[in-house]
C-alpha cells in the first residue's frame, strides 16, 4: 500500500511538474516589425526565440526600463535566432539597436505562473510538432471567434482559417500542401494573440 501510494504521488508530482513547464514563444525579426505584433505577455521561465526573416544585420536588445537585461549581439541572415528566458516579473521594451525603436520594437511583459488550473484552460495547444499532413490545435476553453494564420519565414501568408466562436475546440488544419520548412502559426482570438514556431516535414 505504502509503494501504491508513493508511486500515485510521483505521478501527480511529475504530471504538475509537465503542465507547468516553461514555454517558447516564437517571433519574427525584421524591418518594420513593431507593436502590437512585437509585444508578448508571457510567464516567469518562459522563453521568447526571435527569428531573423530578413538577410538584414540585427540586434535584440533590452530597451531604457527593462526589467531584465538582453543582448543578442549583431546576427546577419534569415533564419537566424536569439533566445532569451526570462526569470522576473516585469516589463520588458525591447529593440533593434541597428535599426532603432521606429523600425523594430515590442514589448515582453513578463507575470508569476499561472495556477495549475489557470494554466490548464488558458493555453493554447498545437499538435504535433514536427507535423507532417494533419496540424491538431487545442484551443483555450474559453476562446472567442477568430483567426489562425500560417506564415513563411519571409513573412508571406500561406494558410489562414476562420474560427467561429463556440465552435469545437479542437481545430485540425490540412498542412500536407506546404512545402517542407520552418513556418510561424499566429493565433488571434480577442485578448489572446500569440505566435508559435511549425516544422513541416
Amino acid at each position: 500500500m505504502k509503494n501504491m501510494k508513493t508511486k500515485l504521488l510521483m505521478v501527480v508530482f511529475f504530471g504538475i511538474c509537465s503542465l507547468q513547464a516553461q514555454t517558447t514563444h516564437d517571433l519574427i525579426w525584421e524591418r518594420n516589425f513593431t507593436s502590437p505584433q512585437s509585444d508578448l505577455t508571457i510567464e516567469t521561465g518562459d522563453t521568447v526565440r526571435w527569428t531573423w526573416t530578413d538577410a538584414l544585420p540585427h540586434t535584440v536588445e533590452n530597451n531604457t526600463g527593462s526589467t531584465e537585461t538582453f543582448n543578442s549581439g549583431t546576427l546577419t541572415g534569415i533564419g537566424e535566432t536569439y533566445s532569451y528566458t526570462f526569470t522576473q516579473e516585469g516589463v520588458n521594451p525591447y529593440l533593434c539597436g541597428i535599426h532603432g525603436a521606429g523600425s523594430m520594437s515590442g514589448t515582453i511583459t513578463v507575470v508569476n505562473q499561472l495556477s495549475v488550473n489557470e494554466f490548464a484552460t488558458s493555453k493554447l495547444i498545437q499538435f504535433p510538432n514536427p507535423v507532417t499532413n494533419e496540424l491538431q490545435i487545442q484551443l483555450p476553453q474559453n476562446f472567442n471567434k477568430g483567426t489562425i494564420s500560417i506564415f513563411s519565414v519571409t513573412g508571406k501568408q500561406v494558410l489562414n482559417q476562420e474560427v467561429s466562436e463556440g465552435g469545437n475546440n479542437v481545430i485540425t488544419l490540412d498542412v500536407s500542401p506546404l512545402l517542407s520548412g520552418m513556418y510561424f502559426v499566429t493565433y488571434e482570438f480577442g485578448d489572446l494573440l500569440e505566435t508559435k514556431r511549425l516544422i513541416v516535414r
